[in-house]
């Protein structure tokens, strides 16, 4: 990680998601329940594309905005379209990191969602895919959309 208060906490692996083609029944593990991931990486092509640029990546909301500046400063070039997903995966443990309670999960193999509230997540791959190809909404209004989202929850 770039940020040395981020060093500290070691990575998680994401749940295993139902596979597209079938899905195999068994019963649930017995047992004291490991708590959600929170922290589960990803990202290191982001960081390594904003290191040799001279910039930290912290995960806080601050970075969100940084990632903006980068993707609209592109211009014809275009941002490295490989980086979606790492994108995604960044935002994801912004997301874990910044608001209580919110962990990752996988429903569906590959495409894993961070669990904000009871009833609401974010695909985070598709909100960076999205935000790669159109100007708005940026990562940083996106952000403000899910504290909302997070605030109007009983």
């Amino acid at each position: 990680m770039s940020d040395p208060e981020d060093s500290a906490e070691p990575l998680q692996k994401l749940p295993a998601g139902m596979s597209r083609r079938y899905a195999e029944y068994k019963p649930a593990p017995s047992g004291v329940a490991a708590p959600p991931p929170t922290n589960v990486g990803g990202y290191d092509e982001l960081l390594n594309y904003f290191q040799e640029r001279g910039q930290a990546l912290p995960r806080k909301a601050e970075s969100l905005a940084a990632i903006d500046r980068a993707i609209n400063a592109a211009g014809d070039e275009g941002f490295p379209a490989e980086l979606a997903r790492p994108i995604g995966m960044f935002y994801g443990d912004v997301l874990t990191h910044t608001i209580p309670g919110a962990h990752w999960e996988v429903v569906e193999e590959g495409y894993p969602r961070v669990h904000i509230t009871r009833s609401a997540a974010v695909d985070v791959v598709r909100v960076a895919l999205g935000r790669l190809a159109i100007a708005e909404p940026t990562l940083e209004q996106n952000f403000a959309h899910v504290l909302e989202v997070v605030r109007r929850e009983p």
